[in-house]
């Protein structure tokens, strides 16, 4: 029946009536448990927008994304700006951008004045590789995830192919190839417009 509209319905109105404070701290959770960026992110994010909080769905979430990673700058700061100005205008980007960007700038602040203790401690270099393990997993669950949205559309697959070719093979550099990616798709048919003319 008509469930997900409901749940969708809950989680716009839910998401317009959050705090400030609210949004801050969902996007500093965000920032501060995700090692890796970028990419990295991906996953955590939709756990914290799609299923913890609702604020959006599965379809909308990887629009956002896909958006995102089209323009310049940093993945998160870009889906921090649109979602937070989505959710409760100028106030919300704000406070979204500066929940994600503070975590990364409190800690780079704290390695830098304490440098000199931590750089040589076994057990911190330890801890990174294990966190670059753990990036390793988060990343290969978010290809599936991505896959998952594109694979009954072939003209997408045909897409992301031609960018693992030219990233694995031909080492292009990742924007370039994401560019030409995204040229490619943009100028193939549309899968939907498709069906409807051919029911």
């Amino acid at each position: 029946m008509d469930g997900s509209d409901n749940t969708e319905d809950f989680g716009e109105k839910q998401a317009k009536a959050m705090s400030l404070l609210r949004i801050f701290l969902v996007f500093f959770r965000i920032g501060l448990f995700t090692f890796g960026g970028g990419l990295a992110m991906l996953a955590v994010m939709r756990h914290e927008l799609k299923r913890q909080h609702c604020w959006i769905d599965e379809s909308s979430y990887w629009e956002l994304v896909t958006v995102s990673t089209s323009f310049p700058g940093v993945m998160a700061v870009n889906v921090a700006c649109s979602l937070g100005w989505q959710i409760r205008g100028m106030a919300g980007l704000v406070a979204a951008v500066a929940g994600v960007v503070l975590p990364s700038f409190l800690v780079i602040v704290i390695l830098v004045s304490t440098a000199g203790d931590f750089i040589d401690n076994p057990h911190v270099a330890s801890f990174m590789h294990g966190a670059a393990a753990a990036v390793a997993a988060v990343l290969a669950n978010t290809s599936l995830m991505f896959f998952k949205q594109i694979k009954d559309d072939p003209f997408s697959l045909l897409a992301a192919a031609m960018a693992l070719v030219l990233l694995l093979f031909l080492g292009w550099h990742p924007a370039i190839a994401l560019l030409a990616a995204t040229l490619l798709r943009l100028v193939l048919p549309s899968r939907k417009l498709k069906s409807r003319e051919n029911p």
